[in-house]
């Protein structure tokens, strides 16, 4: 799941547990609260505090979540025809004809929140985070468990989180400010990627880990710093594995012992948080690390010349906020394909970088905000050994969102893409061993231009 807000999920669990007196006031949150984003704190939304259930031991529960209406005008050159016809993963044939340019889609997902506090101060609980945004084979909505977590901590010693969470790097990342879901937004969700190499978006922050499981450990606050580490032995270790038959959910199963995806996954994080008078100013570094594949799906030990680079990647960001606006932005890079962080690159292919840069207004119950971004990665070269030009991603978007009352935010937005010289496959160098990169046609050009436009409702809780 894409994390375009600042702040931590704890910060979310602090802000439904707050005081009945404080549900007209504005609360940080997360992508799964408000979603909208805002200034440079991740201020978003107005959301009422759920009232909270007595459970046994003291504990208390609480629910929350959203629940989101969009529609959506979409403009791809991967939905022509031409482009149909070129590719029969697009869903094209002979004769296929262009896409419907029009769309609505909802989206919501629903938290239980556990908390409790011991006499000694000691903090502990647990998340349940099930989302409700996939189809399964029926047309129904699907629900499934997105990020499930306990924790325990005190003020000051910190605080200690297990199970499916963010890395640490991608819980504290400094985001350039933004609105209505720009720059690695709702945009993905309603485009056809079939066909193409990995996401669609190159401009989603660093890494989140893959929600597998791992331990995180984030620190009180010192004179505006904090810091975060965390640790996961294996990607996708999402929950329990049915290892015995070899099946998940009824399909053939990857063992995730088997050593065929990225694993001993480091992240960490140092964060800044601080106000000069009316000036609000927000600074941040993240890095995460982890050793690329060692096996075959046939569990085979991978040639030194096959196997693919380590993965790393950095990330810094700044975000200032005064008089209602803010403004700043964030640079990520480092050896990684796909989203930062999100795969290995295949041997002989250079690293990569992303910048997003982006303002936002705030005038009352308005929010105003723009972004723009470039993201490169390098395509090798094709079958025949000849280098290729970079896969150059860039974006640009300006949003609005209006909050009609607690918890209830009418939004719009324009975003404009271009990928260039994008690949069908994970790209590689013919040189090193590969077997070289094929670029996708677009409506006879090599470059994909998406204008898509959106408008929605949101009610969060």
């Amino acid at each position: 799941m894409r994390k375009i807000l600042m702040g931590t999920t704890a910060v979310v669990g602090a802000a439904l547990l707050a005081p009945a007196a404080f549900a007209q006031a504005p609360v940080t949150t997360t992508p799964g609260q408000g979603g909208l984003r805002g200034d440079a704190t991740g201020t978003s939304a107005v959301v009422a505090p759920a009232p909270a259930i007595s459970a046994p031991g003291g504990l208390s529960i609480r629910i929350g979540g959203y629940f989101d209406f969009r529609s959506a005008y979409i403009q791809d050159d991967w939905d022509r025809a031409r482009s149909r016809n070129s590719a029969a993963a697009n869903g094209g044939g002979p004769n296929a004809v262009a896409r419907n340019r029009y769309d609505f889609q909802n989206d919501s997902e629903l938290f239980v929140f556990v908390d409790g506090r011991a006499s000694n101060g000691l903090t502990y609980g647990a998340e349940f985070q099930f989302q409700m945004d996939g189809v399964g084979g029926t047309g129904n909505t699907v629900v499934d468990l997105d990020e499930a977590f306990m924790f325990v901590g005190t003020p000051t010693l910190g605080r200690l989180t297990f199970g499916q969470e963010d890395n640490a790097a991608s819980l504290m990342q400094v985001r350039a400010p933004g609105v209505g879901e720009l720059a690695d937004g709702n945009w993905s969700d309603f485009i056809i990627h079939n066909g193409l190499y990995g996401n669609p978006y190159l401009l989603a922050g660093i890494n989140d880990g893959n929600d597998s499981t791992k331990i995180i450990y984030t620190s009180p606050q010192f004179a505006g710093f904090d810091f975060g580490l965390s640790y996961a032995p294996q990607s996708r270790s999402e929950g329990r594995r049915i290892e015995n038959t070899g099946t998940l959910g009824g399909a053939a199963a990857t063992f995730q012992r088997d050593r065929v995806t990225a694993e001993n996954e480091i992240a960490v994080a140092l964060r800044y948080r601080g106000t000069f008078g009316p000036v609000g100013v927000n600074a941040g570094f993240g890095a995460m690390f982890a050793d690329s594949a060692r096996q075959n799906a046939a569990g085979q030990s991978l040639a030194p010349n096959a196997r693919a680079q380590a993965i790393n990647a950095y990330t810094v960001g700044l975000s200032v906020a005064a008089y209602g606006f803010a403004v700043g932005g964030e640079y990520t890079w480092g050896s990684y394909n796909n989203a930062p962080g999100g795969a290995a690159l295949n041997p002989g292919l250079d690293d990569s970088n992303a910048f997003v840069l982006g303002v936002t207004y705030t005038v009352g119950p308005l929010i105003l905000g723009a972004n723009y971004g470039v993201a490169k990665q390098d395509n090798g070269t094709s079958p025949a050994g000849v280098a290729l030009s970079d896969r150059t991603h860039t974006y640009y978007g300006f949003g609005v969102v209006y909050n009609l009352a607690p918890g209830l935010a009418l939004y719009a937005s324009y975003q404009n893409i271009n990928d260039e010289n994008l690949p069908t496959a994970a790209p590689s160098n013919a040189t090193y061993g590969g077997t070289g990169t094929t670029l996708a046609s677009f409506n006879g050009t090599s470059t994909r231009t998406i204008n898509f436009g959106l408008a929605g409702i949101r009610l969060a809780f």
